[in-house]
């Protein structure tokens, strides 16, 4: 007698549990996007600014401010935004130290900038 109460006793904390488990009333979480550590203007044919200090795991986002589309390119292509047309932006997320000198592919007058990534 005593064995089917312990066992009455399980199936219904189960039951309980379960019922708990998939109710709909939970909270949704909804994650948030990160916000760079560092943001780079493209403008004047020029990336400002042209040297950014960031942390390893942060990023940089580039907004192309002209009216001419650019690119932001690592010059070993660790990364390549693309072809950016006015206001359109590109991030870029360093997990490596290090310092990665970028430029405008389409552009080649446009100066050379620099992220330089430390711990």
């Amino acid at each position: 007698m005593k064995k089917k109460i312990i066992y009455l006793s399980l199936i219904a904390f189960a039951g309980v549990s379960l019922m708990f488990s998939c109710s709909s009333n939970k909270a949704k979480v909804t994650p948030t996007p990160s916000t760079p550590a560092a943001t780079v203007a493209i403008q004047g044919f020029a990336f400002v600014p042209d040297t950014v200090r960031i942390t390893k795991g942060s990023s940089v986002e580039w907004t192309n401010k002209d009216s001419a589309p650019h690119t932001a390119t690592e010059l070993s292509t660790v990364f390549d935004s693309g072809s950016l047309s006015t206001n359109q932006k590109f991030s870029f997320t360093f997990n490596n130290t290090g310092t990665y000198s970028y430029h405008c592919l389409i552009h080649s007058m446009m100066k050379t900038a620099v992220v330089i990534v430390t711990n």
